[in-house]
């Protein structure tokens, strides 16, 4: 039953994902006693609640765990690994999201699985041709695709805002 529930992505620091897990879930536990965290990959932790997934970020916002570097609250879950079926949802779900958006770029990611992360972006870029433009420079918002070996999280999000510790980089 919990392991239906993935809320958020969160990438740790090299070498540092078990240690992680604990600190991410000292974090959570304060409001889902249930939640449970695991190393899904190397350097790649899951997080699983009944939490919704920005509660989750903003839980772990809040007092960023140390050995964290970057972490993506899933906000639709594509129960695929397909390329073509990740894409078709993702268009629907950014259709459905973005009334004042002009502009967004997509990122995808493998995690653990064997993906064409290009066709993803391209698909996903051409099938909001005329709708959001791509901007690479200066997007609203930076679309995180995750694929894992059974679903894909999706994550849309303004630009860095998934780095714990922005750097003096994004400040400029």
């Amino acid at each position: 039953m919990m392991w239906q529930n993935p809320k958020a992505l969160v990438t740790t620091k090299p070498g540092k994902g078990r240690k992680c897990i604990n600190e991410i879930l000292n974090r959570i536990l304060i409001k889902d006693i249930d939640a449970r965290v695991i190393e899904y990959v190397q350097n790649v932790a899951i997080v699983y609640s009944n939490l919704d997934s920005l509660v989750v970020y903003g839980l772990l916002f809040a007092s960023p765990p140390s050995c964290a570097e970057k972490v993506y609250p899933f906000q639709l879950i594509i129960n695929s690994t397909n390329e073509k079926e990740i894409v078709v949802n993702v268009i629907n779900f950014i259709k459905n999201k973005t009334k004042d958006l002009k502009t967004f770029y997509v990122r995808c990611y493998n995690r653990g699985i064997d993906v064409n992360c290009r066709e993803i972006e391209m698909g996903v870029g051409i099938g909001l041709k005329g709708l959001i433009n791509v901007d690479f420079k200066d997007p609203e918002v930076v679309l995180h695709v995750n694929v894992l070996k059974e679903f894909a999280g999706i994550s849309l999000l303004r630009k860095n805002q998934e780095k714990f510790r922005a750097t003096l980089l994004d400040k400029i």
